[in-house]
């Protein structure tokens, strides 16, 4: 099974998800609570670019912001990793060593998967982004919103009732196993986790020629798997597909136009749809009577039916 880039969609290339429901209470119970582990680890990063913003907006401290949302950088910091990137490594080490939220991070991310770590990475720095694209529109246009926009903030665990973890695909995902024994290995942490997987989807996955992504996902009580795969069109399926343009009237109900050689328009002829003149005119009339409707307006509409 080939491991494709998400830049690897083309023209004839349709993305398709298939969805593993996880049933046992027991693996449920232990996923949940490494997915668990993985929001803590985002509620902790939020509030550390949040007291760092506003430090900064004192004028108390440099803006971080650039550092704190780089999952290189934070993946070598937070495990003391060797990188290209160690002035800016050493740098937060050195200014958040005694830290407590740092301290914190750097805990939880011990018991997290560090090639998973940095896609929460990328998820905390896009909702900044999009934080700061909404402040600027409301700068620009208040009229377009309700309120000024809030910052991402954290969300209590208790009250979790949606959450996802993008696993890496190169070494968070194994189907070492599938075929064999039905199962997909899944590392959240330290190790592989096996997922059962009925024989239905073993086939489905084991005809996937390109794999795109994979994620755990928990939503309102139930984990699933969702493993995403690009699926090639087969030039008998290009070749079904058809496009076509509706225009919608009275009259004519509908008009039809087939964008290609050989199939015809098709019109709706819509008059057996419409009301009776005589309806139309009983009608005028008592919106007439009711002030709505002018007599010259009903006359020409007479007119018009031949009444």
């Amino acid at each position: 099974m080939k491991k494709h880039s998400k830049q690897s969609l083309t023209q004839n290339t349709v993305l398709r998800v298939l969805s593993i429901r996880i049933k046992s209470d027991k693996l449920e119970r232990k996923l949940k609570n490494i997915l668990l582990t993985y929001k803590h680890f985002e509620n902790i990063l939020l509030i550390l670019i949040k007291q760092n913003y506003n430090l900064y907006k004192e004028g108390k401290g440099t803006n971080d912001f650039s550092l704190l949302t780089s999952p290189q950088v934070m993946r070598n910091a937070l495990y003391d990793y060797e990188s290209k990137h160690s002035t800016q490594v050493e740098y937060l080490k050195n200014k958040y060593k005694d830290n407590q939220l740092w301290q914190a991070l750097k805990e939880t991310a011990k018991k997290l998967k560090p090639h998973n770590l940095t896609y929460v990475i990328k998820r905390v720095k896009a909702s900044f982004k999009t934080y700061f694209k909404s402040l600027e529109l409301y700068r620009q246009n208040p009229n377009l919103f309700t309120g000024v926009p809030k910052p991402p903030k954290p969300k209590k665990l208790s009250k979790l009732t949606n959450y996802s973890i993008e696993l890496d695909k190169y070494c968070s995902l194994s189907f070492a196993r599938l075929e064999r024994e039905n199962l997909v290995g899944i590392n959240l942490s330290d190790g592989m986790i096996y997922v059962y997987v009925h024989k239905e989807q073993v086939k489905k996955l084991t005809d996937i020629d390109k794999l795109y992504s994979a994620r755990l996902v928990y939503d309102n009580g139930s984990l699933y798997l969702q493993i995403s795969y690009l699926k090639e069109l087969k030039k008998a399926e290009t070749e079904q597909l058809k496009y076509a343009g509706i225009d919608i009237g009275i009259d004519n109900l509908m008009a039809v136009f087939i964008d290609d050689e050989t199939t015809p328009s098709l019109i709706v002829d819509g008059k057996p749809f419409n009301p009776p003149p005589q309806e139309v005119s009983i009608f005028c009339k008592v919106e007439m009577n009711c002030g709505k409707v002018d007599k010259h307006s009903v006359s020409e509409h007479n007119k018009h039916y031949g009444i």
